[in-house]
């Protein structure tokens, strides 16, 4: 067993004085060696630096308090025209090389040093935690500064989304907190700002509630103000937006309030719209069939169609009406009556002229239906009553009695309906025995 071990490690002692006798060994301990003194230089020595160039940095402002302390505001938005647009050298020593990058390179322009409106070259300047900035592209930038002015705007809210059907929104304006807000900032952009628009979205919504919402500042026409050179009092606002169920209810008026002339009566009443649009619980909507109209204590005697606009009763718990007020159209027409006329005569038509008639009776009652002023005014003159005789002969007839027609009357209950005619040659026709 001890002879085994001692035969390994000759064979071990000999494999290391072949790689040192082929140097691969030293140089591979020269290099490790080499690159501990490396780091340790760059650990131990800080004044050993590199240059690197940075691209792409964008540009912070300081200073403008001071500015707008002397009545003055920055009206060039640095922020949108340079952004990435600045580039840097930065000496960085080798220890920090590798953690230096635009994240970490700040940019800066200085405003607090202006004292008047108008054009201006101001220079930049720039820190990095891993190095020093010594050059920067460009070194300068010119910024326009206006005076400082300050409006309060007020805000307009707006509903948007889908509205679901038989629901009524309302934007509660007394609820709207705040209602106004102070805008500060370049005199030549203030200027422009006519509201503050806030907008609430109302999709699905099937109740009253409360939300804040993203103030954007506009001018009259619309059209968005970029607001990175204002200041605002207040980025959003907060607003009750009501939400009640619909239901479309008929118009209706009470006849018995409605005075018309003798001889008249109502014939229909319309309205127009015939019905409105109301807003309010459900509780209360569902027991709402018909809206009455408040008919005038001055309403005059009718004796024609009369059209009128009227107010509409509202109940106090109603929280929208499409209209309070409707065209109320009142038709008219004469009262119908029914009156007995005796004794009317019956004409005789189309008998040849050879022959003569008998009627029996000769006269007929008829009961007539129609307007009240005429029906009343009838005698047994004004209704013509006839029998046709055309193609008769002698003899014996039970004939039908016609009445002739108007328009404006019915008649009914003709007595008797047939009559006996008899007809027999004309005396004209028959000659006498001294004639023969």
């Amino acid at each position: 067993m001890k002879s085994l071990k001692n035969t390994r490690f000759r064979e071990w002692l000999q494999v290391i004085k072949e790689a040192i006798s082929r140097r691969i060994f030293l140089k591979v301990m020269s290099v490790v060696f080499a690159l501990l003194i490396w780091a340790y230089i760059i650990d131990t020595t800080p004044d050993l630096t590199r240059s690197r160039y940075v691209e792409n940095l964008s540009v912070s402002v300081t200073g403008t308090s001071s500015l707008n302390n002397h009545g003055l505001a920055l009206a060039t938005d640095v922020y949108q025209d340079y952004q990435g647009a600045i580039d840097a050298n930065v000496n960085v020593s080798q220890k920090e090389y590798a953690k230096l990058s635009g994240d970490n390179v700040n940019v800066f322009l200085d405003v607090s040093n202006i004292r008047s409106a108008g054009t201006h070259e101001i220079p930049l300047t720039a820190t990095s935690a891993h190095g020093t900035v010594t050059n920067l592209y460009p070194e300068f930038i010119t910024v326009r500064v206006d005076y400082l002015d300050t409006r309060e705007v007020p805000i307009e809210v707006e509903m948007n989304g889908t509205y679901k059907d038989h629901y009524w929104y309302s934007i509660n304006e007394q609820s709207v907190n705040p209602q106004t807000i102070t805008v500060s900032g370049p005199a030549s952009i203030v200027q422009n700002a006519a509201s503050a628009a806030a907008r609430v979205d109302i999709t699905g919504q099937e109740s009253s509630f409360r939300r804040a919402a993203i103030l954007r500042l506009q001018d009259e026409v619309g059209e968005a103000i970029n607001t990175r050179l204002l200041t605002r009092s207040s980025s959003t606002c907060s607003v009750s937006i009501e939400v009640y169920p619909t239901k479309e209810i008929p118009v209706t008026a009470d006849a018995t309030q409605i005075v018309v002339a003798d001889g008249y009566e109502i014939a229909e009443i319309t309205f127009q719209p015939a019905s409105i649009t109301v807003a309010a619980q459900s509780t209360l909507l569902q027991g709402i069939e018909a809206l009455p109209v408040e008919i005038p204590d001055n309403m005059p005697v009718l004796n024609k169609t009369y059209t009128k606009r009227l107010s509409v009763s509202k109940l106090p718990d109603f929280k929208f009406m499409s209209t309070n007020q409707v065209y109320m159209t009142i038709t008219l027409r004469e009262k119908v009556t029914s009156v007995t006329i005796n004794n009317i005569p019956i004409e005789k038509l189309g008998l040849g002229d050879n022959y003569e008639s008998i009627l029996s009776p000769s006269t007929v009652s008829i009961m007539v239906t129609g307007p009240q002023s005429i029906v009343n005014s009838l005698t047994n003159e004004d209704i013509y009553v006839y029998v046709d005789m055309s193609n008769l002969i002698r003899g014996t007839y039970y004939m039908p009695v016609f009445v002739g027609n108007n328009s404006e009357l019915s008649y009914d209950l003709i007595t008797p309906q047939f009559i006996r005619v008899n007809v027999t040659d004309s005396q004209r026709n028959v000659k006498t025995p001294m004639e023969e």
